[in-house]
C-alpha cells in the first residue's frame, strides 16, 4: 500500500516510520521549512531552547524505549530534580512521586487522609465521559481537586482542569482500569524524564532519516476521491495519488483539507479549540535552591496568567553556557494574558514574586506558540469519535488531539494504532 503522511512532527514521522517496518511504501509532506512543528531545538547563544516539550518520559519496555533504541538516539534523564507549587505567596515543595504527597505541606491532613483512601475508590466505568475536576475529586478528594490538581494541569494544557475532560490526560483513565490509582502506577513502574542528546528537536530529525521521502516547505492544498478508492492530493505544483492518505495535523489543519471530501469529520475534528502560549527564555546567574531543579508551577488563582517556569539548564546542561541558569516561563494559556506580562519588565516582576534572589536576565529571548495546545474540553471524546467516524475509507487523522498530550501517550498512540 502507498500512504502519503500530510505533517512532518513526531505524529506524521513516527507514524511514516512504524508503517515504513510493515512494508508500506511511504511519503511525507510538511508544509514549514523543517521537520518537527512546534518540536524544534533552535540554537541561541552557546546552548539551545525548546519551541515544544522539554523532555519526554521513558522508562525500559515501551513504546518510548522501543523507538528511541530503534532509530539510535541516545538520551540521558537529569534525574527527579526538586520541584514546587507557588500556592499562599510562596514556593511549596511537592515531591515526584506521587505516594510522597501525602508529606507535602501543600496539602491540609484531611486532604491527605482522603488520599490514602483512594485504593478503596470503586472504579468507574469509562463511559459516559468524566470531567478531569470530577474525576480527580472522586478518586483523591475534593482538596487535590483544588489545591494541587489546577497548577499541574496548568503546567501541561496550559487550561483550568475544570473545563477539561479525562481524556485530556489518557493516563488516568488507564491507571484507574488496574483498580485504583495507585495500584495503575505501581503496576505500570515509575517513568524518568529523559532528553534525547542534542535536544527533543532530535527526535523528529532522527526519525526522518529513517525515512525514505520527506518533502519539507510543500504544503497540501487539496484533497479529491479519485474512483478505485484511491486519493489525489495536490499542493505547491506537485501531485500525488496514493491509497490512503494519513492527516497528521491539528484538528483545525485536518478540518480544512476534509471540508469539501468529508464535512461530517470537518465539522467535528474543527469543533475541538486550541491553546496559545507565551514562551519566555531567559538567563540568570545561579542560584542554589535551583541547581537540581524541574522547576515551579503557579496555582492559577495567584498566577494571574503566569503559569510557571521550567529550569532547562537542570532538564539538559547543554541548553546555556556553564555557570548559567536558564529559565523557561509561560505566560497565558487558556486564563488569559494580562497587559503587565506583555513583555519581559512584567515577567520578570512575577519570577522575582516566587523567587526574590533571581538575578537580572543577562539574556531574554520571547516566542509565540499559537494554537500549539490542543484543549480537551467536556465532551472531547465525542468529538473525536465524531470526527474520526466520519473520516471516508483510506483516510485517517493522527494528532496530540487523539492520543493525548505529551510524547509518550503521542508514541504509545501510534502502536495501538498501527
Amino acid at each position: 500500500m502507498t500512504t502519503l503522511i500530510l505533517g512532518g512532527g513526531v505524529t506524521g514521522l513516527a507514524a511514516a516510520w512504524h508503517l515504513q517496518q510493515r512494508g508500506e511504501a511511504v511519503e511525507v509532506w510538511e508544509a514549514a521549512p523543517t521537520v518537527g512543528g512546534w518540536m524544534k531545538t533552535l540554537p541561541w547563544e552557546g546552548g539551545h531552547i525548546e519551541t515544544g516539550p522539554q523532555g519526554v518520559l521513558w522508562q525500559p519496555g515501551t513504546a518510548v524505549d522501543r523507538l528511541f533504541t530503534a532509530i539510535g538516539l541516545p538520551f540521558k534523564s537529569p534525574g527527579t530534580g526538586a520541584r514546587w507549587v507557588g500556592k499562599g505567596g510562596h514556593l511549596i515543595p511537592v515531591p515526584a512521586a506521587p505516594p510522597a504527597l501525602l508529606i507535602s505541606p501543600l496539602m491540609s491532613l484531611g486532604t491527605k487522609l482522603r488520599m490514602m483512601l483512594e485504593p478503596f475508590v470503586k472504579v468507574r466505568p469509562a463511559e459516559p465521559e468524566e470531567g478531569l475536576s470530577a474525576f480527580i475529586a472522586r478518586r483523591l478528594g475534593p482538596g487535590v481537586a483544588t489545591d494541587l490538581l489546577p497548577a499541574m494541569v496548568a503546567g501541561i494544557l496550559a487550561a483550568p482542569p475544570e473545563l477539561l475532560s479525562i481524556d485530556a490526560i489518557p493516563k488516568l483513565r488507564q491507571w484507574e482500569a488496574q483498580g485504583s490509582l495507585f495500584n495503575g502506577i505501581r503496576k505500570s513502574g515509575v517513568s524518568h524524564m529523559v532528553v534525547p542528546e542534542g535536544g527533543m528537536g532530535q527526535l523528529p530529525i532522527k526519525l526522518a532519516e529513517h525515512l525514505p521521502v520527506v518533502r519539507t516547505g510543500l504544503r497540501a492544498e487539496r484533497l479529491e476521491a479519485l474512483p478505485g478508492r484511491r486519493w489525489r492530493v495536490s499542493g505547491g505544483g506537485e501531485v500525488r495519488e496514493p491509497e490512503r492518505v494519513v492527516l497528521a495535523l491539528p484538528a483545525f489543519e485536518a478540518a480544512l483539507l476534509l471540508g469539501p471530501v468529508a464535512p461530517g469529520s470537518a465539522a467535528a475534528l474543527g469543533s475541538i479549540p486550541y491553546t496559545s502560549v507565551d514562551l519566555w527564555h531567559s538567563r540568570h546567574a545561579p542560584l542554589p535552591h535551583l541547581k537540581d531543579s524541574f522547576g515551579f508551577l503557579i496555582h492559577p488563582p495567584e498566577g494571574q496568567g503566569y503559569l510557571g517556569s521550567l529550569v532547562p539548564s537542570w532538564m539538559d546542561p547543554q541548553t546555556a553556557p556553564a555557570g548559567v541558569m536558564q529559565l523557561r516561563s509561560f505566560i497565558g494559556g487558556a486564563f488569559g494574558k494580562p497587559a503587565d506580562l506583555e513583555a519581559w519588565e512584567g515577567v520578570q516582576t512575577r519570577l522575582r514574586h516566587w523567587v526574590p534572589a533571581l538575578s537580572e536576565a543577562s539574556a531574554v529571548r520571547h516566542e509565540y506558540a499559537e494554537r500549539a495546545i490542543p484543549r480537551p474540553e467536556q465532551g472531547h471524546r465525542a468529538r473525536v469519535a465524531a470526527g474520526l467516524e466520519a473520516l471516508p475509507t483510506g483516510i485517517d487523522w493522527l494528532s496530540n488531539a487523539r492520543f493525548g498530550p505529551g510524547v509518550r501517550d503521542i508514541l504509545e498512540g501510534l502502536e495501538a494504532w498501527v
